[in-house]
């Protein structure tokens, strides 16, 4: 994981540096417009069509960080973007998922270790690289005083998912704190698209996100999708 991270921090490092380079993508903007080259979402998921037998966390924190190319439309006050990202999704639950004949569902720890087990973390992570695409509004003020709202899309292909496991000792049966770890997931679907919508001023904006995607291929595994809800950070 931690190697994936670093090859796309060094991809969107590249990218910026192509997009300050670039004539035919650098068009001329007014003073102070800002570019919004940047963008950094926190967020936590809102996970829909969770089975019955499943307790979700209220919060499920997540991440997004874009870089991205900003279009103007002509004279006006929209503009095309389109850029390349990283996004970070988790699922805490008290439940794990298990394969069973080739389908994915979730079972409660209670009942996967015959036991009540003390637990500080349970989830389920999934990284995807985005290509997000969005038309902007901003209003033609100084940056810091200036309205956005903005609507798109984007679509991602899965590049790492794992289930993560940190409390008591279930293999040995120790008085340690242990963590688990178990990558690639059966059934996890590759791709990962919905709609994208922002709203703020300055630098700081209220973002969302709709999955039309589901975590697991159809017929395989739970039909879960999550509805991101957070905040948008535009330092640059």
């Amino acid at each position: 994981m931690k190697k994936n991270l670093t090859i796309i921090i060094l991809i969107l490092i590249s990218f910026y540096g192509y997009s300050q380079d670039s004539i035919i993508l650098k068009p001329k903007r007014e003073k102070n417009a800002g570019k919004d080259i940047f963008i950094l979402d926190l967020y936590s998921d809102l996970w829909q069509n969770v089975p019955k037998n499943v307790d979700v966390r209220a919060i499920n924190q997540g991440v997004n960080i874009y870089a991205m190319l900003n279009l103007p439309i002509t004279n006006s006050n929209f503009s095309l973007a389109a850029g390349l990202g990283v996004s970070s999704h988790n699922f805490y639950s008290d439940a794990t998922p298990k394969l069973e004949e080739s389908v994915t569902s979730f079972i409660k720890l209670l009942d996967f270790y015959q036991k009540k087990v003390d637990y500080s973390i349970n989830k389920i992570n999934i990284t995807y690289i985005d290509i997000p695409v969005e038309i902007k509004f901003k209003t033609r003020a100084e940056r810091s005083k200036r309205f956005k709202a903005s609507i798109g899309c984007k679509i991602g292909y899965n590049i790492s998912n794992h289930t993560k496991y940190r409390g008591e000792d279930v293999i040995e049966k120790t008085t340690d704190i242990i963590t688990l770890k178990k990558s690639n997931i059966k059934n996890i679907n590759n791709w990962n698209y919905g709609i994208t919508a922002r709203i703020g001023y300055g630098m700081y904006n209220l973002m969302a996100y709709y999955s039309m995607s589901k975590l697991f291929e159809k017929s395989k595994g739970p039909q879960i999708f999550p509805i991101s809800i957070g905040v948008s950070i535009t330092p640059f």
